[in-house]
């Protein structure tokens, strides 16, 4: 049975797979959710210097470290980029990337290189002691199309979301992403999401009729479109 890393976005920790968790585990999975440097239980170990290559590491590292091989590594939004920079430096142990509504680096490029400049003025406007602050209603209503997440789903996000190091955003990707490329890749869409799904040459596409955080409020239906990517 295929094992089975999971990657948050941007703010998220391990647990904000919790509703998934159980439901991959229950189908057979061996399970493993992550926090990366500065996230969740991490929240103390993160500073301005975090780096995308520091996220990527943590993925590496908690890769290797478990004897982990044949992964199906899931990553969702601001999570594709360390995940594909983690799957490039070790593809003999990754069986298939899942970009679930991911960000997909380029090469040699940081992400704020690949984010329109407004954008990139908005967020560093926010910046607070080093971090992006989780976001806040007006941010998600406006950015993220038919979300779908209650006022109870928003008010578990905030308790346990922490702000984003922003030397993640700073830090360049590899100028050589040659190896990920050959590995198996699916790329799960959100319905909700605004506007159409990215033209990724290379990628199995699926959509999922769910909002950009299918792991909070439609985690069966995310556990189904999983378990069957995992197995084929």
């Amino acid at each position: 049975m295929p094992t089975i890393v999971l990657v948050g976005g941007s703010f998220l920790g391990a647990w904000a797979w919790e509703r998934v968790t159980p439901l991959l585990t229950a189908s057979g999975h061996q399970v493993h959710p992550l926090t990366l440097t500065g996230f969740g239980d991490r929240a103390h170990l993160g500073s301005p210097t975090t780096a995308l290559a520091t996220h990527a590491r943590d993925i590496t590292a908690a890769i290797e470290f478990a004897g982990l091989r044949e992964v199906v590594l899931v990553a969702h939004s601001y999570g594709g980029a360390p995940a594909t920079i983690a799957a490039n430096a070790i593809p003999e142990r990754i069986a298939r990337v899942v970009y679930l509504a991911g960000l997909l680096p380029e090469p040699g490029k940081s992400l704020f290189d690949i984010t329109p400049a407004p954008v990139v003025e908005a967020i560093t406007e926010t910046v607070q002691d080093g971090r992006i602050p989780v976001m806040s209603d007006e941010i998600i209503d406006a950015g993220f199309g038919e979300h779908g997440l209650t006022p109870e789903d928003r008010t578990w996000l905030r308790a346990r979301g922490v702000g984003q190091p922003i030397g993640t955003y700073q830090d360049p990707a590899p100028a050589d992403l040659s190896a990920v490329e050959r590995l198996p890749r699916t790329y799960i869409a959100c319905a909700g999401d605004p506007g159409d799904p990215p033209g990724l040459p290379g990628h199995d596409m699926i959509t999922l009729n769910a909002g950009h955080w299918p792991m909070i409020n439609a985690p069966a239906e995310l556990a189904r479109v999983l378990d069957k990517v995992a197995r084929s």
